[in-house]
């Protein structure tokens, strides 16, 4: 059986799903790929599938633009993927700003920073790159967006996938020839295939975030490490920062709750709450969690997984979008010649499938390395103390962190500078002080906004 190659549109009768309901109605189409999930790793796939022909639904259960908790830094290697997409130019201006490097904020006053080798960054306000993204799947004429619609169950047989939906208008069903879940860490792709597997990590570890009206005062992502959780500052555009918060549940546990949960979070980091007194934020603040989760496996007979949706660990190092776009693009480079040979079988995707997860599984092991910084404060005080007189060695594993070299093969030249900057760590310095004054910046247009109470 080849691909379905047309929105063959077919109202079937109720009495398909009599049994359940007399008065339901089912409408079946035939397209080639189903993704369910419309953030950015479903919306990129999309894309990238479209520029290959294939005819591509994407379904999501909120309504574009969509927002959620995330670092919103994304890295030069998904910089890079999304520059060959054509997306920046989407992007409203008001959306980004770009980073050169990361520096890190012991809680005892040693700071390490460091450029990336290998571009630059850019904070990206994630509705504005829902949008971008969005925008540019709406014009392709084989891309059809279905927003506020929620899966029901998917159903995979030997010839074909059957979808089953309920939008605003009711429900109804769609055949496919494959279906990718690129639906996020609480999958229902995922669930429904009985892929669910157990998580790469033990920690229970949780996140928040809150928008500040703010100008950036680096050109770097920062992180402020304190005893059981961190804080990340990712600017955003010239007049928006991101104060993102991770931390471990069996370690730490936020002073506040509700409401007051981001301001209570900000009291463990006395220097970046003096930064931002008096500031508005523009957006409510959200949390989510536990963070890890993992699939048994990427793939199964005409079923992909995508994103956090195959695997997630935690946001410590960034490359999670990085992870899901350059998976995306992965997936339209290949799946197209599955599609139209109709080699769609469990073992036919498995090489697709290692593949897929080979991105992810890059990105797992330096997680996990820098979890141990979070677990052991002697440690990640001594890490930070030599990597601030050592930025060269703190590339390094930047530029390891992103796959472009390995974490084991040391720039020896750069060790002596470590270990001196154990006993004579870099502090921050005058012109950058974190006690500074900031200033506060005019009114955003369209954005709900107040004053933070951090009393």
């Amino acid at each position: 059986m080849g691909s379905f190659s047309t929105f063959d549109i077919v109202q079937a009768t109720s009495d398909l799903y009599s049994e359940r309901d007399n008065s339901m109605s089912l409408t079946q189409r035939k397209v080639d790929v189903v993704i369910v999930g419309g953030g950015p790793a479903g919306l990129a796939c999309a894309i990238s599938l479209a520029k290959r022909r294939m005819f591509v639904t994407v379904v999501d259960k909120k309504k574009w633009p969509i927002d959620k908790v995330c670092g919103e830094g994304l890295m030069p290697c998904g910089v890079d993927t999304l520059d060959r997409m054509g997306i920046f130019e989407n992007i409203a201006s008001d959306s980004l700003r770009a980073f050169y490097g990361i520096r890190w904020i012991c809680d005892q006053g040693a700071v390490a920073q460091a450029n990336f080798d290998s571009g630059v960054g850019y904070g990206i306000r994630r509705t504005g790159l829902s949008d971008a993204l969005y925008q540019a799947a709406k014009d392709s004429p084989y891309v059809t967006l279905m927003e506020s619609t929620h899966l029901l169950e998917v159903k995979t047989y030997d010839s074909h996938v059957d979808v089953t939906l309920r939008g605003l208008d009711g429900q109804y069903g769609m055949k496919a020839a494959v279906v990718i879940g690129a639906d996020g860490r609480n999958s229902k792709v995922r669930k429904l295939l009985d892929m669910d597997g157990a998580p790469a990590v033990r920690e229970k570890r949780w996140g928040a975030r809150q928008h500040f009206r703010v100008a950036p005062w680096s050109n770097h992502v920062e992180v402020y490490w304190s005893n059981g959780i961190e804080a990340y500052v990712t600017p955003s555009s010239e007049s928006r920062v991101e104060i993102a918060f991770l931390w471990d549940k069996s370690r730490f546990k936020p002073a506040k709750a509700g409401r007051n949960l981001v301001s209570g979070l900000l009291k463990n980091f006395p220097q970046l709450e003096r930064r931002l007194v008096g500031c508005e934020t523009v957006s409510n603040q959200q949390a989510t969690g536990p963070l890890a989760v993992q699939a048994k496996v990427p793939t199964q007979a005409r079923a992909i997984l995508l994103g956090d949706a195959l695997g997630y660990v935690d946001g410590i190092t960034g490359e999670g979008l990085s992870v899901a776009l350059q998976q995306a693009e992965l997936v339209a480079h290949e799946l197209p010649i599955l599609v139209r040979s109709n080699r769609l079988g469990a073992d036919d995707l498995g090489g697709l499938g290692r593949r897929i997860f080979h991105i992810y599984w890059k990105s797992v092991r330096m997680v996990k390395l820098a979890l141990v910084l979070a677990r052991v404060p002697l440690l990640r005080r001594l890490a930070i103390r030599g990597l601030s007189r050592s930025p060269g060695l703190l590339t390094h594993f930047l530029e390891s962190n992103m796959g472009k070299r390995a974490v084991w093969k040391l720039p020896l030249q750069h060790i002596p500078a470590f270990l001196a900057g154990l006993f004579i760590p870099m502090r921050q310095s005058p012109q950058n002080r974190l006690d500074a004054p900031t200033r506060s910046l005019g009114h955003e247009q369209n954005t709900a906004t107040r004053t933070l109470d951090l009393s």
